[in-house]
C-alpha cells in the first residue's frame, strides 16, 4: 500500500491498481476559551459545523421577580377647612416645581444599568420615564363635604421593580446572576384625603 499527502487530508491507496481511495478530512476541535460555544463545534474542510447538544444564543438577560406601584409626594398640600353643616365649594393651589428620575440599585456601570431600565420597561408593558417633572400651578374648585378637613397633595406615580440578570452561555448554562431594584415615575397624580 502507498499512501500521499495532500493539504487537506491523507489518501490512502489500497492494493496496487486498486480503484477504491478512502478520504480522511482534517478535523479541528474546538478548544474551551477559543471564542467557540461551549457546546462544541466542529470546523471541517473550513466550515463551521455545530456539534450535536444543546445551543442557545449567548447573552445577558433580565428577569422581573416583583413589581409594585407607590406614590412620590412633592411635599406641598393644601388644606381646606369646612365648619359648616353643608357642602361647600373651596378652591385649592398648588404651586410646587418637582422632578424625580429613575434609578437602578444595582453593582453595575451606568450603561448597564441603561440597559435594565429598558429591559424592564419592555417586559412590563412600558409607561416608565427616566424623568418627570411637574411645573405647572394646578388650581381648581372642589367640593367639601360638611364638617371636613380636607388636604390636597400632588406628587408621582412611581413603579418599583424587583429582579436579576443573568448571563447564559451558548451550552445553555446561566450564571452571573445580579440582583437589582429599580424605581422609575410613570405618571403624576393629586389626592384629596
Amino acid at each position: 500500500m502507498k499512501s500521499v499527502k495532500t493539504k487537506s487530508a491523507r489518501l490512502a491507496v489500497i492494493g496496487a491498481g486498486a480503484a477504491a481511495v478512502v478520504a480522511v478530512p482534517t478535523i479541528a476541535l474546538a478548544s474551551p476559551g477559543s471564542g467557540s460555544s461551549a457546546a462544541g463545534q466542529v470546523a471541517a474542510h473550513g466550515k463551521t459545523v455545530q456539534a450535536a447538544g444543546p445551543h442557545c444564543d449567548a447573552g445577558w438577560a433580565v428577569k422581573v421577580q416583583r413589581k409594585t406601584k407607590y406614590r412620590k409626594p412633592t411635599g406641598e398640600r393644601d388644606v381646606l377647612i369646612n365648619k359648616s353643616k353643608r357642602s361647600v365649594k373651596r378652591t385649592y393651589t398648588l404651586t410646587k416645581h418637582a422632578t424625580t428620575k429613575w434609578n437602578v440599585s444595582a453593582e453595575a456601570s451606568g450603561s448597564f444599568k441603561a440597559w435594565i431600565f429598558a429591559e424592564v420597561n419592555v417586559k412590563i408593558g412600558g409607561g416608565l420615564e427616566k424623568s418627570y417633572s411637574i411645573t405647572a400651578t394646578e388650581s381648581h374648585e372642589t367640593s367639601v363635604p360638611p364638617k371636613t378637613t380636607l388636604v390636597v397633595t400632588r406628587g408621582f406615580q412611581m413603579r418599583r421593580v424587583y429582579g436579576n440578570t443573568y448571563y447564559t452561555w451558548s451550552n445553555c448554562k446561566t450564571g452571573k446572576f445580579k440582583s437589582f431594584q429599580l424605581t422609575a415615575p410613570y405618571g403624576r397624580y393629586t389626592a384629596f384625603d
